[in-house]
């Protein structure tokens, strides 16, 4: 669990308010870099480890009718349980590790494993250990993230449709993200 200090020295690092970074990790992951089990919360992207396989130069199109679950070239708006997802994040590393490691979001904040240099992170892996020691660790990789990117910029105007764009992706209405991240940013900043 964070505790209010990192929260508010992670507010000052990006000059913005800490309900701010408190409502994206409220959308992101309901406001918990772990599972009720302990084992850290991760997206598995079929469509990005199509992606990712390209990038390193392996015909996803080999695997896809043995791999059907984790690996599609389209986008898919469903992505089942948080349950399964380290499940489909296991298979799809049977054919590549770092590809897949770099198809999933982990942590309270849900960063992408291809983001993990703007995270502050040299490889994929490093960041998924660093993620798994704890929110600390998940929150200074976002203060990173939001940096390397040039976001905080949205966070600190409250412009939230600006931020999920940059942060989610160009189909972040959606999933409401910014209505989402703006209602849970005044309920955090009226019991503040």
């Amino acid at each position: 669990m964070i505790s209010e200090k990192a929260f508010e020295k992670a507010a000052a690092a990006l000059g913005c308010e800490v309900a701010a970074i408190k409502a994206v990790a409220r959308v992101e992951s309901a406001g918990a870099g772990f599972d009720n089990n302990g084992k850290l919360k991760v997206l598995f992207e079929p469509h990005i480890f199509w992606q990712q396989l390209e990038a390193a130069h392996i015909d996803p199109a080999r695997y896809a009718s043995a791999y059907k679950d984790v690996l599609y070239r389209e986008y898919r708006q469903d992505h089942g349980p948080y349950a399964t997802q380290w499940a489909k994040l296991n298979r799809a590393r049977q054919i590549n590790e770092e590809a897949a490691l770099k198809s999933a979001s982990y942590g309270m904040f849900q960063i992408m494993g291809f983001n993990h240099a703007a995270a502050g992170f040299a490889t994929v892996a490093d960041m998924v250990i660093a993620f798994n020691t704890g929110e600390d660790a998940q929150l200074e990789g976002f203060v990173q993230f939001v940096l390397a990117k040039k976001l905080q910029g949205f966070l600190r105007q409250k412009d939230f449709a600006g931020f999920a764009e940059k942060y989610n992706g160009p189909s972040y209405a959606l999933n409401a993200y910014d209505a989402r991240m703006r209602t849970y940013y005044l309920q955090f900043k009226q019991n503040s």
